[in-house]
């Protein structure tokens, strides 16, 4: 059998089209090497080729074994977690509204099902497409979602700002809630950009230009604490793709004194949420208010009784585990596009969890407080909802590309 008729044979038992140029490229490699190690043994060329192709064994095996090896797989246990989670949410919602808002049966059951339905399989259709074998490793893709995001995002906290003014309102609207949480997400998309921006002209300059977008619209929407989160997040991300030279030896050069600046900002985003909110003492009042909400530790506390210190113990466990589960999945990883990827959805999710927890410190509004995958449908909250299972659905994708993404992506 010649090469090409056993590699021909390989292929065509390969269902990820992406991997396989990778695979023919590989086997035929390793054949040559063995024909090599043969003809210096005394073969002739041709014997030598032969020989090398019938120690490969039966291509159709062969090729079997590799569809097999190369065949995505999700992550069945969290998608069983979060269907689990899902559905609890559902339960304390539906006896929440009923027994507490004594609202309709019917209506409260179908439409926290629904809700939980849709998280789900929202999450599920980013998680299962073959996103990876387009344009995902393009700078342009995501730089168009982060255009997307900070339009939305200046457009909403611009909305609830007018509005809040228009009415006499003291506290932001739910649009401008919203932009909150869109901004603090930026570092996902950010990640994306770090690859796709790689060894390019002017690479290094867009990230900074949109470095200081990044913080300049998390100060005017979100505020200085907004600020200061965004910047190492943002620096950290940044520092992954400049250590691993993709930057030249200028990001290098900058990198200590970027560092420096980066701390700088987040000081005074500190000192300025601290000096607008800090001394009015406003962190037992926020805590009360955000606990009277139908969120989920406010719909704990109504129904737990005695028993919220518990269950609130546990709301923290499950936050702690997610977080767990993330970094210990990226350690995994060896593609360097699903690495920066998950990264970014990594830093996103977290500086939403400490934004969240800062608010009700009392470093600014209430309102605010949205904690990522333990926060319910309230309020007008479910474009957040799908904000949030949309990114963790890329980053069940990232784990489940990880091993057939083509080299030229990495």
């Amino acid at each position: 059998m010649e090469v090409y008729e056993y590699l021909d044979q390989v292929e065509k038992q390969i269902r990820q089209e992406a991997v396989r140029e990778e695979i023919r490229t590989e086997l035929r490699q390793h054949i040559e090497d063995q024909a090599d190690f043969y003809q210096e043994s005394g073969m002739s060329r041709k014997e030598a080729v032969e020989r090398a192709v019938e120690d490969m064994g039966d291509p159709v095996e062969t090729g079997v074994q590799l569809d097999m090896v190369h065949q995505p797989q999700l992550d069945k246990k969290l998608m069983f977690a979060v269907a689990l989670l899902l559905a609890t949410e559902a339960i304390l919602q539906i006896f929440f509204y009923l027994r507490i808002e004594r609202q309709p049966t019917v209506f409260s059951t179908v439409a926290m099902i629904m809700f939980g339905l849709i998280d789900f399989l929202w999450m599920l259709m980013f998680a299962t497409r073959s996103f990876f074998s387009h344009k995902f490793h393009e700078a342009s893709t995501w730089f168009s979602m982060w255009l997307s995001i900070a339009i939305l995002g200046a457009v909403f906290g611009g909305t609830g700002i007018s509005v809040a003014e228009r009415v006499g309102l003291t506290s932001p609207e739910v649009l401008q809630r919203m932009a909150s949480m869109l901004i603090t997400m930026f570092p996902a998309m950010y990640g994306g950009m770090v690859f796709g921006y790689r060894e390019k002209k002017k690479g290094f300059l867009k990230l900074m230009v949109i470095f200081a977008a990044d913080l300049l619209l998390g100060l005017l929407i979100g505020g200085g604490i907004c600020m200061a989160l965004l910047a190492p997040a943002h620096m950290a991300l940044l520092t992954i793709g400049i250590k691993k030279s993709w930057y030249g030896e200028k990001g290098k050069q900058l990198l200590g004194r970027m560092w420096i600046f980066s701390g700088i900002l987040s000081l005074t985003g500190i000192l300025v949420s601290a000096y607008q909110y800090g001394g009015r003492q406003l962190w037992k009042d926020n805590i009360h208010s955000y606990l009277e909400t139908p969120d989920l530790p406010g719909i704990l506390k109504a129904l737990a009784g005695e028993y919220f210190p518990v269950s609130l113990c546990v709301c923290a466990a499950a936050i702690l585990g997610f977080f767990l589960w993330l970094i210990l999945d990226i350690r995994k990883l060896a593609n360097n596009l699903c690495r920066m990827l998950c990264l970014g959805v990594l830093g996103g999710f977290l500086i939403q969890t400490l934004y969240s927890l800062a608010c009700l410190a009392g470093l600014g509004p209430y309102e605010y407080v949205f904690f990522p995958l333990l926060s319910v449908w309230y309020s007008g909250m479910g474009a957040v909802h799908w904000y949030h299972y949309w990114f963790l659905g890329i980053f069940l994708n990232c784990h489940k590309s990880d091993r057939i993404i083509p080299k030229k992506m990495k």
